[in-house]
């Protein structure tokens, strides 16, 4: 079965196998997916579902001259093995090594760069007019998952594209499965007699269903769908995590994200982190919160695991709400909710609520309604990579009036915001990271043993009221406070504590973490200020980031300390491990010691 893989070096080489090597090379697929994954991790369930699928592509469809357009490109690992990757494919998510998704820049077979759902179809009808305008042939081919239509951004070109004269293929590999299984009306109706209505109603030619998983069936279809002169639906039920016994059995995600993992004794053993995250500190909260308060309301778009949030959905099933891959809608979902007088809680990890920008300054801003955004995966995320970096949220959220936002340093932190958050009377954000929670520091532990405490309280206390002993917080907080400092280093979020250590060695530092991006605390910043020299440092963008807001209030104070500013750079950052890209950045200890001494005019110390 390698063997068959072995003589493939680009899907030309797919078009001249014989029929009858086609399910050795399907078999040869999944094993080098499963062992890619199990070395490295990696989206494991939608790219085993649709080995069958991806084959029957290349054998119908000639790429590049022929564009295929992965929606996402979870599914898409057999593509990357069979388009000149596999001798690569062990680097996969890793930095220098193969994307987590598709992009042109690493191959001419990928038609498009993408990390997010919906984008397909628009992308795909798009750049088939563009093609068809410059006097280019070929077809255009967009591979979507049924988890895409939750999404509006899919119906915005499913409604273009059906109204058009052009041949887009639209190929719908359906397996019930977003990350998690589906929800919502049209996943429902896919399986049944009522799709060919529904997509015959759009404009489209239907063809189905077909077995996705029969290469004889599915390349039939392709090749009618191929012959077509008017936009066509193929429709293919798959099974997601399929040729591998512990995806299958996996009900929840049909090992979406599986590794890396091991065999042993015929056992899967999976490697796990022995510390709870910030994501599933932050689920615990929101647990408490919900236990208390019944007009408490969860909502997310589709990401009830990656947030933690499944625990809370099987206890609080009316008020723990995943309403797909529909960022859009569950912004304006929770306005409606807050406008009734529940206290909705947006659940969203960085980039994905960019998706929302309008729904946010519009449906929630403008009327000033008290939504709290749970922000995920703020900064850093490591092999997820260019499309997933929370690095904008901070810039693109300050300009917005009347909105807070806050930044827990530590686990500890995330239960006093958070009340805070929910008695406000207006928008507020609470930013986190992805990754494990830190330690709490042993001087902070002594010198601030209440700033940071979550609720430990046995008491139940009466419906709609906090918990007793969740202390609301309010400004910065000084970690090291020096009488006549001679630099201050203000940070956001877990980069106080790296901020803390890189001051242990200079007794004239002090340290600030400034626990809101948003409004600032400005006596504090002017205190900072005060010693002649700051540096700020966030894991974000520098521009329009926390840096730029204290120069801002700097500049309308009149004062004119030195200032350096660290963060996310003028790039789209890679796929890399989190913690070294921090150290590149000058984001560790030893980064920010360097950022001081080098503004005080000591580097060389």
């Amino acid at each position: 079965m390698a063997d068959v893989l072995s003589g493939v070096a680009s899907p030309a080489d797919v078009r001249t196998l014989p029929e009858d090597a086609l399910p050795g090379l399907c078999e040869a697929l999944r094993e080098a997916i499963i062992t890619t994954c199990g070395r490295v991790g990696g989206h494991l369930g939608a790219s085993l579902g649709a080995v069958e699928l991806v084959v029957a592509l290349h054998r119908v469809f000639h790429t590049p001259q022929d564009a295929l357009l992965f929606d996402v490109g979870h599914q898409a690992y057999a593509h990357k093995l069979l388009t000149g990757r596999r001798d690569r494919m062990h680097t996969l998510r890793q930095a220098g090594g193969i994307a987590p998704f598709l992009d042109p820049r690493e191959s001419h077979h990928d038609a498009l760069a993408a990390g997010h759902a919906c984008t397909a179809i628009s992308a795909a009808l798009g750049l088939l007019s563009g093609r068809r305008q410059l006097g280019h042939a070929g077809h255009v081919v967009a591979v979507v998952g049924d988890g895409a239509l939750t999404g509006g951004l899919s119906f915005e070109g499913l409604n273009n594209a059906g109204g058009s004269p052009l041949p887009l293929v639209v190929v719908l590999n359906d397996n019930q499965m977003s990350i998690s299984a589906n929800v919502g009306a049209i996943p429902a109706l896919l399986r049944t007699r009522n799709a060919r209505a529904f997509f015959e109603s759009l404009g489209f030619t239907y063809l189905g269903p077909v077995d996705g998983h029969d290469l004889g069936a599915l390349t039939r279809a392709l090749r009618e769908a191929k012959a077509s002169s008017r936009p066509v639906v193929v429709h293919a039920l798959t099974k997601k995590g399929r040729g591998f016994p512990p995806a299958e059995a996996d009900e929840q995600t049909r090992g979406h994200a599986m590794g890396p993992y091991e065999w042993r004794d015929g056992k899967l053993v999976r490697s796990r982190g022995g510390r709870p995250t910030f994501s599933e500190a932050f689920a615990q909260v929101l647990g408490d919160a919900l236990e208390r308060d019944p007009r408490v309301v969860a909502v997310t778009p589709a990401m009830l695991e990656g947030s933690a949030l499944t625990g809370l959905k099987a206890r609080f099933p009316d008020r723990v709400h995943d309403v797909g891959i529909a960022e859009q809608h569950a912004v304006t979902f929770c306005a409606g909710l807050a406008a009734a007088g529940a206290k909705p809680v947006c659940v969203i990890y960085s980039t994905f609520l960019q998706r929302a920008y309008d729904q946010v300054v519009h449906d929630v801003c403008l009327p000033g309604l008290p939504v709290v955004f749970a922000v995920d995966r703020a900064g850093l995320v490591g092999a997820d990579g260019a499309t997933h970096q929370g690095a904008y949220d901070v810039s693109f959220l300050r300009p917005l009036p009347g909105l807070t936002q806050w930044a827990p340093m530590l686990g500890e932190d995330l239960a006093p915001m958070f009340a805070t958050a929910l008695q406000a009377p207006g928008p507020s954000v609470l930013r986190f990271p992805r990754g494990t929670l830190p330690d709490l520091p042993p001087e902070l532990a002594s010198a601030e043993p209440q700033a940071s405490r979550p609720s430990t309280s046995a008491g139940a206390p009466a419906h709609g009221q906090p918990a007793p002993d969740a202390l609301m917080v309010s400004g910065a907080r000084w970690l090291k406070r020096v009488p006549g400092s001679r630099l201050t280093l203000v940070t956001l979020g877990p980069l106080g504590l790296s901020a803390l250590e890189a001051a242990r060695t200079e007794p004239d530092w002090s340290v600030l973490d400034a626990r809101r991006a948003w409004p600032l605390d400005e006596a504090a910043l002017l205190e900072a200020a005060a010693g002649g020299h700051v540096v700020v440092a966030e894991e974000g963008t520098v521009r329009g980031g926390l840096g730029g807001a204290v120069l801002e209030l700097y500049a309308a104070a009149g004062v004119a300390p030195r200032v350096k500013l660290l963060g996310m750079p003028d790039v789209f950052l890679p796929h890399g491990d989190a913690r070294v890209q921090r150290t590149q950045l000058g984001l560790d200890a030893a980064g920010l010691r360097h950022a001081g001494r080098t503004l005080l005019g000591e580097e060389h110390r």
